[in-house]
């Protein structure tokens, strides 16, 4: 087994999604986080192939930011301070 190759896209694990909810609820607590993947906009529009997009929506359904990519292997990695710095990034304040 030692001698196995990572694949060159990993998908994102429970527990790294799990995780990322974890500290998007800690930074935007009125907000819920929701996944998307390229194919769920309609095409190609992430950076590369099983790259996991998130975005967050209101109590009403409305999105409050808009797609942020994430490599599936970072999402352990991730602090509520980063998610609150991609969001004011991927809505243009930065």
């Amino acid at each position: 087994m030692a001698n196995m190759k990572r694949h060159a896209n990993p998908k994102p694990t429970h527990c790294g999604k799990a995780h990322l909810k974890k500290v998007a609820k800690e930074a935007f607590p009125k907000y819920t986080l929701e996944f998307c993947s390229h194919s769920d906009l309609g095409g190609h529009r992430a950076p590369r192939d099983h790259t996991l997009g998130f975005r967050l929506k209101d109590s009403r359904g409305n999105y409050k930011s808009n797609v942020i990519w994430v490599m599936p292997q970072a999402l352990q990695n991730w602090t509520s301070q980063n998610v609150r710095n991609a969001v004011k990034k991927a809505n243009g304040c930065e």
